[in-house]
């Protein structure tokens, strides 16, 4: 017999999100509540609704509840499902809209109940599987701004403006002069004195990528910069802010496609 679970997800340095997993098959009333809402079976089926609809959640679907909403999600079976939910402040997910199109001004409610997309489908569940994981708050936040703009980039009209900005440049020279630090989005917000969501959007704008990518991507081709002289592994973690091996080791790996160890084995004889 398969034990009951329930994990949450929460973090303090990330106080817009809640997320749950669990394979309880209890029965839930229609309810609402503020948060906007993103939920998927992992494995099972079950009978969703949305207001006055009713949909069948299976495999590659994701139920989308804007908030207030009124909705239910229930097990079709017996069998335990297993389940992620999520639970977003509107005001987060508003200023994520709002690197998608600079005109929203408030929270703009996802015009559908349901999104069947195998693709969209399986990065959300690799986002809730990475956030159970040991990473730092900054690399979730990173993860989560990222899926969540390609996410309301479905449902809203891009902006195609070229932003113009002096402190761009100076922000980038921050980064490059100071890559060996772990800068957070707040640090940059406070010492050049902008919104932080406007500074992701000058470096998406700019660079297609966000300010702590464009940081991690620096700290990467410095350490295969001393790679290549023949430092040691931790020596280039060290030298470059990554705070242990393990985090080296996955970003090198996830951005070179190759680990440390092997692309220093090209260089050193």
């Amino acid at each position: 017999m398969n034990k009951v679970f329930t994990k949450t997800f929460i973090n303090e340095d990330l106080p817009f999100i809640e997320l749950r997993y669990s394979n309880s098959n209890k029965h839930y009333k229609r309810h609402f509540h503020s948060t906007f809402s993103l939920g998927v079976n992992k494995e099972g089926v079950s009978i969703y609704t949305n207001n006055d609809k009713s949909y069948t959640l299976d495999k590659n679907m994701l139920s989308i509840m804007n908030p207030n909403a009124v909705h239910s999600c229930n097990s079709c079976t017996e069998i335990l499902n297993k389940y992620y939910m999520m639970y977003l402040d509107p005001s987060w997910c508003m200023n994520i809209q709002k690197l998608v199109n600079s005109e929203i001004d408030s929270f703009v409610p996802v015009p559908s109940d349901l999104l069947e997309d195998e693709s969209v489908y399986n990065k959300y569940i690799s986002l809730c599987e990475y956030l159970f994981l040991d990473y730092t708050y900054e690399e979730k936040e990173n993860e989560l701004i990222n899926f969540f703009m390609e996410f309301f980039a479905l449902f809203l009209q891009e902006d195609k403006e070229i932003l113009v900005d002096e402190k761009f440049k100076e922000i980038v020279t921050f980064l490059e002069e100071n890559y060996k630090e772990n800068i957070s989005l707040e640090d940059l917000s406070l010492k050049f004195d902008l919104n932080s969501f406007y500074i992701i959007r000058l470096f998406k704008n700019q660079m297609n990528m966000t300010p702590h990518s464009y940081l991690l991507n620096l700290k990467i081709n410095k350490s295969k910069e001393l790679l290549k002289k023949g430092y040691s592994i931790v020596d280039t973690a060290l030298e470059c802010g990554f705070f242990d091996q393990s985090h080296f080791h996955r970003n090198f790996l996830k951005i070179v496609a190759t680990t440390p160890k092997e692309y220093r084995l090209n260089f050193v004889q």
